[in-house]
């Protein structure tokens, strides 16, 4: 790729100092800036939050912080809209409509209305998860949100940063400064920290299945976790690299507070609101991919016969339509779920579409939606009761939805899956896997295996990780 000039860096900075610094300005960026390299370094660049549809070509990546709307004790990610208004409310000028303000957060997945109880947490039971900084969840302002959407790039400055902060990124991006420790070398041997503890996850499989059986409840999800350490600091750019290269159709998103990185690559979108278009998507039941295309066909089309993920599937989308029909206008669902085929998986999916009643934001929406039964269970109580029961680490965001929104209350927010927590040389990868009654629990720790994968190898942690980029 041909390097911006400095006299196109200095071009965009003075675009950006003739306009007020008490509005966003939102600037076109020369094509030979790459504002992915941003991702390659997230602490040179100090980057904060990301959220990419590779897919869309489409990418948002935040520099610095602005501000952030915290969400308070015992809302739902709803409450964080009166913090929201008040961060995006100053005025705005932008070249292009794709360069407007945005906020990019999530929430964690015990953040909503109900006042349950945390999961037991015996000492030494499980990985100690560093989830400070993160807390119930979040939505930040970035100094800068660079974007790409189509081929086209730019960033948006948030009121108050100068234009003079805005030179200097572009200049170092422009001259290809750093590539970062996060892009390159070899990543050094890791090991299993802490395991998961397959004996009381199948008897805890066992045990809720044996409930789903007796009528008890519907379905529920069983997360657990794994902890590695690394011979030095885990490169989070080299894994969102082979994760942008290897799941191209996913969310891929990242988190950074402190020095704790959670980042995954998500298949599941939660819900996304453009101009009264609503979009969600029901997905449960997974089956391995195949070793060849027959193979592959062979598994989709036994996925799709599947009682037992056919069930698990329509209580995902039935609860999906009970939860957002009364906030729109008309809302309409396939009777029959397609399959999302992934690397390494296949999902029955569904996608549900609909029309937002007047007044309805995303955040009305993820708050009817979270936790999905895709996620938590159904009945939805009941169900985080037994996860609380039964599970004995802090999922903190894991299975909480991230994404982002705009001052118009459009966004979109995919659920935090195929995701770990990085600090350092440590990291937490996170999986589930959905209960029902005729659930075997050999089975339902082999899935757990399987979707541990990719970001395992993403990380570095397992061999396979250059696999993923091919």
């Amino acid at each position: 790729m041909i390097l911006a000039s400095g006299s196109q860096v200095r071009e965009v900075a003075r675009r950006a100092a003739a306009r007020p610094e008490s509005a966003f300005r939102g600037l076109r960026l020369p094509a030979g800036i790459d504002v992915g390299r941003l991702l390659s370094d997230i602490g040179f660049w100090g980057v904060t939050s990301s959220y990419e549809r590779p897919d869309r070509d489409f990418s948002l990546i935040a520099v610095g912080e602005a501000g952030r709307a915290e969400l308070p004790a015992g809302g739902g990610a709803a409450a964080l809209r009166l913090g929201a208004d008040e961060l995006l409310r100053a005025p705005t000028e932008v070249e292009t409509g794709a360069l407007r303000p945005r906020l990019l957060g999530g929430v964690s997945f015990g953040a909503t209305p109900l006042d349950l109880p945390g999961p037991a947490r015996p000492a030494g039971a499980s990985p100690d998860v560093p989830w400070e900084g993160f807390g119930r969840g979040a939505l930040l302002l970035p100094e800068m949100l660079f974007v790409r959407d189509g081929g086209e790039a730019g960033v948006v400055l948030a009121p108050g940063v100068p234009a003079t902060r805005l030179a200097d990124v572009l200049g170092a991006l422009a001259r290809g400064d750093s590539t970062g420790p996060d892009a390159c070398g070899t990543a050094p041997a890791a090991s299993v920290a802490c395991d998961v503890d397959a004996e009381r996850w199948l008897g805890s499989v066992a045990r809720v299945a044996s409930e789903v059986r007796a009528g008890h409840y519907e379905k529920v999800v069983l997360a657990t976790c794994r902890e590695f350490a690394s011979g030095g600091p885990i490169e989070r750019g080299r894994a969102l690299r082979r994760l942008r290269d290897g799941y191209r159709d996913c969310h891929l998103f990242s988190v950074t507070r402190g020095d704790s990185t959670f980042l995954g690559a998500s298949p599941e979108l939660l819900v996304s609101l453009r101009d009264g278009a609503m979009r969600a998507l029901g997905l449960a039941g997974s089956a391995q991919r195949g070793a060849d295309a027959a193979d592959d066909e062979r598994r989709g089309r036994e996925l799709q016969a599947s009682a037992k993920d056919r069930i698990e599937h329509e209580i995902v989308v039935r609860a999906i339509r009970e939860a957002l029909l009364p906030a729109s206008r008309w809302l309409r669902a396939p009777n029959q779920p397609g399959l999302l085929r992934l690397r390494n998986i296949q999902h029955l999916a569904t996608e549900v579409r609909g029309e937002v009643s007047a007044g309805v934001d995303i955040l009305d929406l993820v708050e009817r939606l979270h936790p999905t039964p895709a996620v938590g269970g159904w009945p939805t109580e009941r169900a985080l009761r037994v996860i609380a029961d039964h599970e004995r680490f802090d999922r903190g965001w894991y299975g909480g939805p991230v994404g982002w929104l705009d001052a118009a209350g459009d966004g979109e927010f995919a659920v935090a899956l195929r995701s770990a927590l990085v600090r350092r040389e440590r990291a937490w990868l996170f999986a589930g896997a959905g209960i029902m009654g005729d659930s075997e629990p050999g089975d339902e720790l082999a899935e757990v295996e399987l979707k541990f994968r990719p970001l395992a190898e993403a990380l570095g942690l397992v061999p396979g990780g250059e696999a993923a980029g091919a």
